[in-house]
């Protein structure tokens, strides 16, 4: 028997038939059907409502290769938001500290990973601050992630975190970009255990803009942070904090490097 004449004939049996039994029939035929609606219906109404309740971000930043990565950055979101005019009732700030990348470049998949996160919300004008452990940082900067504090901060604000600032020289990131527009190009990498030893607070080397053509100031180092150094973040190994050259929220990012460094 066709499948449209098993229905007909089951639905002729029904036929005054009480509604309790209606039902029981319309739920044997049709369950998968009803399951399904009711599965897309939740979806659409998760979707809608993470929508409606989802706050804007007024500040995005993303931490690479903390040493303690299960911390509350409430206090920290909280203080940045007071300083830069943010209402996180309206609006939201996020620092994610989970970020893991290999000191010296990127060697395997999961820092490649990273990569592509960093670079997909940094070139769509989704990312504002890298904070990473200095070797990584060094990465970043070479491929000119970062702008120039001079453009952010006031000469006296420069001259108050003047013996943490980070230098890169103008004349090295001019010749990294012309590598970069070669079609072959490849991400130069370091020894990964010379990187680890080198960026060690025990062993670390401040760049010295002295010895730079023309230095640029490109980040801050977090060595006296009091947030870094309370939570761990940065202790065994030396932390730096940039400002992406395209950042959407600037002054929020300031904000953050002024909270950071009190």
């Amino acid at each position: 028997m066709a499948v449209r004449d098993d229905i007909r004939a089951q639905r002729e049996k029904l036929k005054g038939a009480p509604l309790k039994k209606k039902l029981s029939y319309f739920f044997y035929y049709y369950k998968i059907h009803l399951i399904v609606a009711a599965v897309i219906i939740v979806a659409l109404i998760w979707i809608i409502n993470r929508q409606l309740h989802t706050k804007p971000q007024a500040l995005t930043g993303i931490f690479i290769n903390a040493e303690n990565t299960d911390i509350s950055t409430d206090s920290l979101e909280q203080k940045t938001a007071e300083k830069a005019g943010i209402d996180l009732s309206k609006n939201s700030i996020f620092l994610d500290m989970t970020n893991t990348m290999n000191p010296g470049g990127p060697t395997d998949q999961y820092d490649y990973t990273t990569i592509e996160k960093i670079q997909t919300r940094a070139f769509n004008s989704k990312l504002d601050v890298i904070g990473a452990d200095a070797s990584n940082f060094k990465f970043f900067a070479k491929q000119s992630y970062f702008c120039d504090l001079r453009d952010i901060f006031s000469d006296s604000e420069l001259e108050k975190y003047k013996d943490d600032i980070y230098y890169v020289d103008k004349k090295v990131l001019d010749e990294e970009s012309k590598k970069m527009d070669n079609p072959d190009y490849e991400v130069e990498t370091e020894d990964k255990e010379k990187a680890k030893s080198e960026e060690l607070a025990s062993s670390f080397v401040k760049p010295d803009p002295s010895e730079m053509d023309d230095p640029i100031p490109v980040g801050i180092i977090l060595s006296d942070s009091s947030f870094v150094k309370e939570n761990n973040v940065y202790n065994k190994n030396v932390g730096v904090i940039g400002i992406i050259d395209n950042a959407p929220h600037k002054k929020a990012a300031a904000a953050l490097v002024k909270t950071l460094m009190e």
